[in-house]
C-alpha cells in the first residue's frame, strides 16, 4: 500500500470542514486547520464553496506529509536507512500526533532510535494514544514489527 492510500485509510477523504475527535477543525486527510492553516487559494476556494476539490486535498496532503517526513528525520536520525514500511509507519505516526506530541513517547523513541522493533511496537500499544486510534495504532505496531 503506498503511504497516500494508508493515510486516507486512517483519517478518510473530506472535502469540507468537520471537526476531528480533538475538536479540530479539519479538511481533506486529516489537515489540521486550526494548527495549520490553509493556503490562500484553498482558504479563499473554501469560502467561496464551502468545500474543496480533489486537487486541493491532494497538494494539501503532499504538503503533510512533507512536513511530517521533516519531523520523521528530526526525532529518528536514522530514518533513511529505515525499511520503507517503518518509515511509513513514522510518517503516519507523526502526521497524526504532531512532533510535540511525539516527542513525549520518550521510551518508545529511544527503542525507534535502537532499531528494538518489538519494544517500539509494544510502548505504542500500551500508550493512551493506542487507546484513543484503535486500529490505526494497532497498523502502525504491525508495521514497525514486521517492518
Amino acid at each position: 500500500m503506498t503511504l497516500k492510500k494508508q493515510l486516507e485509510l486512517h483519517e478518510g477523504r473530506k472535502n469540507k470542514v468537520y471537526k476531528c475527535s480533538a475538536g479540530k477543525r479539519t479538511i481533506g486527510i486529516g489537515r489540521n486547520i486550526d494548527a495549520k492553516g490553509l493556503p490562500d487559494d484553498i482558504e479563499a476556494f473554501l469560502e467561496d464553496n464551502g468545500y474543496i476539490t480533489d486537487e486541493m486535498i491532494d497538494r494539501l496532503l503532499d504538503d503533510d506529509i512533507a512536513d511530517a517526513s521533516a519531523d520523521v528525520e528530526r526525532l529518528y536520525p536514522m530514518a533513511y536507512s529505515f525499511s520503507e514500511a517503518r518509515r511509513f509507519a513514522l510518517i503516519d505516526f507523526l502526521f497524526n500526533v504532531g512532533l510535540h506530541t511525539a516527542k513525549t513517547f520518550t521510551n518508545t523513541n529511544k527503542a525507534i532510535n535502537e532499531e528494538r522493533w518489538d519494544d517500539a511496537a509494544d510502548g505504542l500499544l500500551a500508550s493512551k494514544y493506542a487507546r484513543q486510534v484503535g486500529k490505526r495504532a494497532r497498523d502502525i505496531a504491525e508495521m514497525l514489527r514486521d517492518g
